[in-house]
């Protein structure tokens, strides 16, 4: 009797495990699954394309079941924007993009170039119209907007409709305006698949409800190469390092401005280093140019060295910045600067010792005794002192001016008076009186 007793609870004990172990199981399933968060914010460049690029190779490496693009971008670089594209569509893993406020511009490239596509209630995709507005810059544009739309399954039209002006949709957008939607307008239309407000309802709607969360964060050296990458801010820094040089030249000793330029300049490369698309060799080679300058700086006149360094230091600018574009633009501003701060330091900044070596600053000064040839000759029959021993020659001082002189052969000593008989040239003769 006791004996099947015990078989009786054993039988209720292996049932309970039955019906408790598979919901354990089902729970330790759920936490193995991992949804990797990845912000998209601010302005579309080459750090934000570097900063993706390397997450998205964390996430696989990871095993991420699931990968969300969370972005807010007003928009960027079309070609930074293409490898993004590129580097989430080749990534090899469920990839979902999670508009939080807005996707403008080159956002919504990113944006549809995820499987799915959810938006926070309140949030708009669209306006992704090139700048220039070029009829060959819209054409290529919406052409790749049009190819990855039909990739992921969404309406080639309607996404083209974003970034081309030119196209009607009716129902949807008139001819001549840029199309525009809000998250329930985007769903409605395919653009998006679903609205969510938190990462809860979108890891519930993704089926990882209960899914390990993981968010990737921008270090500081991302968030520097995001801004010094910014076109306006590269400009701006390249602007201050060669106005600040140029200032340090003229201005007499070593000073805020020399210090504001080296650090406008190494800003500028590391910032562009840290980004991804320059390396040492362009440092180098501006370092190479400022020598160059220094050594042009020690020698008189403007040779070798002085084209030599300037070249140098356009080259590495080229070198480091994100497009010839832009660095044409942040010469060009750095340029107009230097004009500007020249021609005041000119006027109003005490001088640098190496001042004088680019411009001539030598005077001939009246009170030196240096007249023209008009002066001269009207010094004929003035009278005035000796200032020194006349054996022939000397110095006189002949109307308040001290000037050279030379007598026919007499001998006239300091303090004696002299007249001035004659004009030769350059030659004023005098006799002692």
């Amino acid at each position: 009797m006791g004996a099947k007793r015990s078989f009786a609870k054993i039988g209720v004990i292996m049932m309970l495990m039955a019906l408790i172990l598979p919901a354990f199981a089902g729970q330790a399933y759920a936490q193995d699954d991992m949804v990797y968060y990845i912000p998209v914010r601010g302005e579309v460049n080459p750090a934000l394309k570097t900063f993706i690029s390397v997450e998205l190779e964390k996430a696989y490496a990871a095993g991420a079941s699931a990968v969300v693009l969370e972005i807010s971008t007003l928009g960027g670089r079309v070609d930074s924007a293409l490898e993004i594209s590129d580097a989430i569509i080749n990534s090899g893993l469920d990839t979902v993009a999670y508009v939080k406020d807005r996707a403008i511009s080159a956002g919504v490239l990113i944006t549809i170039s995820a499987e799915k596509v959810a938006m926070a209630p309140g949030s708009s995709i669209g306006s992704a119209e090139t700048i220039p507005y070029t009829e060959k810059n819209i054409s290529f544009w919406a052409g790749e907007l049009r190819k990855v739309a039909e990739l992921r399954g969404r309406d080639a039209e309607i996404v083209a409709a974003m970034a081309d002006r030119d196209i009607e949709i009716p129902g949807v957008i008139e001819k001549g305006k840029l199309l525009n939607l809000t998250a329930a307008r985007a769903v409605e239309l395919g653009v998006a698949d679903k609205t969510a407000s938190s990462r809860s309802e979108l890891n519930r709607w993704l089926g990882f409800e209960n899914a390990k969360v993981v968010e990737a964060q921008e270090s500081y050296q991302v968030k520097l190469a995001k801004i010094v990458t910014n076109q306006v801010v590269s400009s701006l820094l390249l602007a201050l390092g060669f106005g600040g040089l140029v200032a340090e030249l003229f201005i007499a000793g070593f000073g805020i401005a020399g210090t504001i330029g080296l650090l406008s300049f190494g800003l500028f490369f590391a910032g562009n280093m840290l980004a991804g698309h320059a390396g040492w060799s362009a440092v180098i080679l501006f370092v190479i140019g400022i020598i160059l300058l220094l050594v042009e700086l020690s020698i008189p006149g403007f040779g070798f060295p002085g084209v030599g360094g300037i070249i140098s230091i356009m080259a590495s600018i080229f070198m480091a910045s994100a497009s010839v574009q832009q660095a044409v633009v942040s010469l060009l501003l750095s340029i107009i600067l230097s004009v500007v701060l020249i021609t005041i330091l000119l006027k109003f900044a005490p001088r640098s010792k190496y001042f004088d070596r680019l411009i001539l600053s030598t005077q001939q000064n009246r009170d030196e005794g240096y007249l023209g040839m008009k002066s001269l000759a009207s010094l004929v029959d003035s009278e005035g002192v000796a200032l020194t021993p006349l054996r022939p020659a000397g110095t006189a001082e002949v109307e308040g001016k001290r000037i050279d002189v030379v007598t026919l052969g007499e001998y006239i000593q300091a303090g004696d008076k002299v007249k001035v008989i004659k004009v030769e040239g350059n030659r004023i003769i005098v006799r002692s009186l």
